[in-house]
């Protein structure tokens, strides 16, 4: 029963991206970044639970990148249509999960399975992203907190990492496929 727990948690995680966006766009920042953190966290425990107990699942495996995903994309929509992030940056990271996505999808169906694998560069944009929400919600739950030099930073560096990670993906999937399509 309790090996189910990490995907439970992960789960939470999916279904709370919806309410973090909804608190963000009616301006209930304070709500909305605590709700944010408390998603981390199943992150974070989901992960360990699953390492520590050996409770890894395929179903898990899918999952948890996925909820990654449906969060990030959520919170930043709400904050670019809020007018907190820059709809260029929003638009970048929306184009790198679905070239990522569609990538992983077009070399399952034509190549082989593919596992879900983060690379240690899609980690640092996760990170990255994670903290460029965090950042930009707690300047709107504590206004006098956070400088626009903070802000005008977190955005650079995002950027920088999605196209680095987006590149990096691509790069790495069309070397798989070069190699599997040799074989044959």
């Amino acid at each position: 029963m309790l090996r189910h727990l990490p995907n439970a948690l992960t789960l939470m995680r999916l279904i709370a991206a919806v309410p973090i966006a909804l608190l963000i766009a009616h301006e209930h920042a304070g709500p909305a970044l605590w709700l944010f953190l408390a998603a981390g966290v199943t992150d974070v425990l989901d992960g360990f639970l699953a390492k520590r107990f050996g409770w890894i699942t395929r179903l898990g495996g899918w999952l948890d990148p996925l909820a990654d995903k449906v969060l990030i994309i959520c919170a930043t929509a709400a904050l670019a249509w809020h007018g907190d992030l820059p709809l260029w940056l929003f638009a970048l990271i929306a184009m790198r999960d679905v070239v990522i996505v569609g990538g992983a999808v077009a070399f399952h169906f034509n190549y082989a399975p593919l596992r879900a694998a983060p690379t240690l560069i899609g980690k640092m944009t996760m990170l990255t992203q994670v903290l460029m929400v965090l950042l930009l919600l707690v300047a709107n739950a504590y206004p006098l907190l956070i400088p626009a030099l903070a802000e005008s930073a977190a955005f650079a560096i995002t950027a920088a990492l999605l196209v680095a990670s987006g590149i990096d993906y691509v790069r790495r999937w069309s070397r798989k496929a070069r190699r599997l399509k040799e074989k044959t």
